[in-house]
């Protein structure tokens, strides 16, 4: 199998044989960097789906009927009295009558006071969602204002989000979600060309590093790339800031020297360990066999990271 290090990208064959179990820890002979290598050649196990949940079945609303029975009364016919069977049942059919389209009313005027009231809830809802979406939109409007205003002006963009975070009752960001690299900036930034004895020209990037955050960082590992006149890349490098070779240096030693110099993560006299705030250091990437028809270059900071404040 073909494994690279993770430190300096440089990429190796590696024994089949040789993998255990899960991964093995392996060294980098040209960095030294340590790291753990998965073994790659193990199938993951396959997790079954989680059976789905019993669906609950919804219960059916239980139907209002509402009957109106009435019963017949047997009516004894009295001569004394005067009065006959029928007319007892058609006073009990005029007030059961009166009876039930008081009910009918009644409920009438309460299917009406529910419609007037799910209606104002459902105007509610309209007018709390419209302010709700109207209150995401401003803060996502003042939120990428914010970070264009940080990119340009770091401090001041910082300051901005923060007072937006406030206002929106959060105190303070625990954990910032902008990268350590994106606080180093690149500048005087310049390519030229070099004759090698031993390799013919090549070409030379170098330029700048400064910290833009408020901590100090190590480790600045910086990416280069040669583009022709229509942005194709012809070629990329990495190097790790803090490795500067003298011009003497580079028309004599052989490329295995200059990548093996270049790749000190710790930088020349560990230069690269510690880089204050506002301060910067200098960074150098070789081309080699450079082609014809390079027009420009293009660097940008990969890595880095972030030490903590004595």
């Amino acid at each position: 199998m073909i494994i690279q290090c993770r430190q300096c990208r440089t990429k190796f064959r590696f024994d089949d044989a040789l993998m255990q179990g899960s991964g093995v820890w392996l060294r980098c002979s040209r960095c030294g960097h340590v790291y753990f290598q998965e073994n790659i050649l193990v199938k993951p196990e396959t997790n079954m789906p989680p059976k789905p949940d019993k669906p609950i079945e919804e219960s059916k609303p239980a139907k209002k009927i509402t009957e109106a029975s009435m019963e017949s009364t047997r009516v004894v016919y009295r001569d004394a009295e005067g009065l006959h069977p029928l007319d007892k049942t058609i006073e009990a059919k005029k007030y059961l009558d009166e009876e039930i389209s008081l009910d009918v009313r009644k409920d009438q005027k309460e299917d009406i006071n529910e419609e007037e009231v799910e209606q104002k809830d459902v105007l509610s809802s309209k007018s709390s969602g419209k302010s709700w979406k109207v209150a995401i939109g401003s803060v996502f409007v003042i939120l990428i204002i914010s970070a264009l205003i940080f990119f340009i002006f770091p401090q001041s963009g910082e300051q901005i989000i923060k007072n937006v975070f406030v206002y929106m009752g959060i105190s303070e960001l625990a954990h910032p979600e902008i990268p350590v690299t994106h606080m180093v900036r690149l500048q005087d930034v310049r390519h030229r060309v070099i004759n090698n004895y031993i390799l013919g020209p090549i070409g030379v990037v170098e330029g700048n590093a400064v910290n833009r955050a408020e901590y100090p960082v190590s480790r600045i590992l910086i990416k280069g790339d040669i583009l022709d006149a229509y942005s194709v890349v012809l070629g990329e490098h990495t190097s790790y800031a803090g490795n500067i070779l003298t011009d003497e240096e580079l028309t004599k030693l052989s490329e295995e020297e200059i990548l093996l110099k270049l790749s000190r993560p710790e930088g020349f006299n560990n230069s690269n360990d510690k880089i204050m705030p506002n301060e910067q250091i200098p960074f150098m990437i070789v081309f080699f066999n450079e082609p014809a028809g390079v027009i420009k270059a293009v660097v940008m900071t990969v890595g880095a990271e972030r030490l903590l404040s004595e």
